[in-house]
């Protein structure tokens, strides 16, 4: 009997159709399994595909809301006629409030670090020193070491 129920579920697995692994699809699903269908050229997220398996196709994501009245963008280019109606006697970047060595400058950290060591470093405290040259030494060997700018 035993020998009977094995020779049956042989048979059954013998008949079954194969299942092949597909190809990544366009959804970004990765890999499914799905049928043989030779010869059809449709994507296996079609329904012509003859998948039993429904694909989840993900939509767009939704608009964002934009406050358009933050005060960073109701300011914007608020002190741009400072040079008209002053009569060029003051620039914008003298009204930039901060630290001397970033008023009307630009660049990376690496960069503003050595700018602070050249203006200010003879001042500075030993210890807040000391960080100051382990960040740039750091910052250096990063810098030299990857990115586009090699």
């Amino acid at each position: 009997m035993a020998v009977l129920v094995r020779a049956v579920g042989r048979a059954l697995l013998v008949r079954t159709a194969p299942l092949v692994r597909t190809e990544r699809s366009i959804n970004g699903g990765g890999a499914r399994w799905g049928p043989v269908r030779p010869g059809l050229p449709v994507p296996f997220s079609s329904p012509l595909a003859g998948l039993t398996r429904a694909f989840r196709i993900k939509e767009p994501p939704k608009r964002k809301e934009v406050d358009r009245w933050t005060e960073k963008r109701a300011l914007f280019g608020v002190y741009d006629n400072v040079g008209i109606l002053g009569g060029f006697q003051l620039h914008p970047k003298n009204l930039i409030v901060g630290p001397k060595w970033l008023r009307g400058w630009k660049g990376n950290e690496l960069q503003r670090c050595i700018r602070k060591k050249q203006m200010v470093g003879d001042r500075m405290f030993v210890e807040d020193y000391h960080k100051l040259n382990k960040r740039i030494r750091y910052l250096y060997r990063r810098f030299n070491r990857t990115g586009k700018h090699r």
